[in-house]
């Protein structure tokens, strides 16, 4: 198995029909570590986590988890983009996707939830470019979470002018693929 083939086949141009979500409670042993040293003296806690998870059906090896923050609370609600005064609610939550090989982590998206929740989106880059592959991945947890309003990737990608552009890194995954 290749990374060229997994990024491609199995994640940019697969549907929600080819994975399996897992609609289980309790750890999923992805978590974000934090460790140090405090007035108290040293800690170490579990931050966060994913809370979402799903198994590719034709090569369970393949597994994708998504939910977990990018950034930690304080941050969180400091975070501000001019993109996102578009929509009513301008409160942006990134958090990642990641995909797992055989448990090992192979790739990783960072999504935002947009307009209070109501939406989906990769996190742009600079100029607005979203790579097809990360618009993928939107459209994929989209579909997962099983929403069915006009909240889709696309449509909150067309309001703020969102840029797609070619993935280089992985090879234009997600080029094919029509929103």
């Amino acid at each position: 198995m290749d990374l060229y083939k997994i990024q491609h086949e199995f994640i940019a141009d697969r549907t929600e029909d080819a994975w399996y979500r897992l609609n289980v409670s309790g750890p999923s042993f992805h978590y974000r570590w934090q460790y140090g040293t405090g007035p108290d003296g040293p800690f170490s806690h579990v931050q966060d986590e994913h809370d979402q998870h799903a198994v590719f059906r034709e090569n369970p090896s393949l597994t994708m988890s998504w939910g977990m923050s990018v950034h930690d609370f304080d941050r969180q609600l400091q975070l501000r983009f001019d993109w996102a005064e578009a929509f009513v609610n301008s409160a942006v939550h990134p958090f990642w996707v990641d995909f797992f090989w055989n448990n090992a982590l192979i790739d990783r998206v960072e999504l935002c939830r947009i307009d209070g929740g109501h939406g989906t989106i990769p996190h742009p880059h600079y100029g607005l470019e979203v790579s097809h592959f990360e618009e993928a991945v939107a459209w994929l947890v989209y579909d997962l979470e099983g929403r069915s309003d006009d909240g889709n990737p696309g449509h909150f990608l067309d309001i703020i002018e969102a840029k797609r552009v070619h993935d280089v890194a992985r090879q234009g995954a997600g080029s094919h693929r029509s929103s």
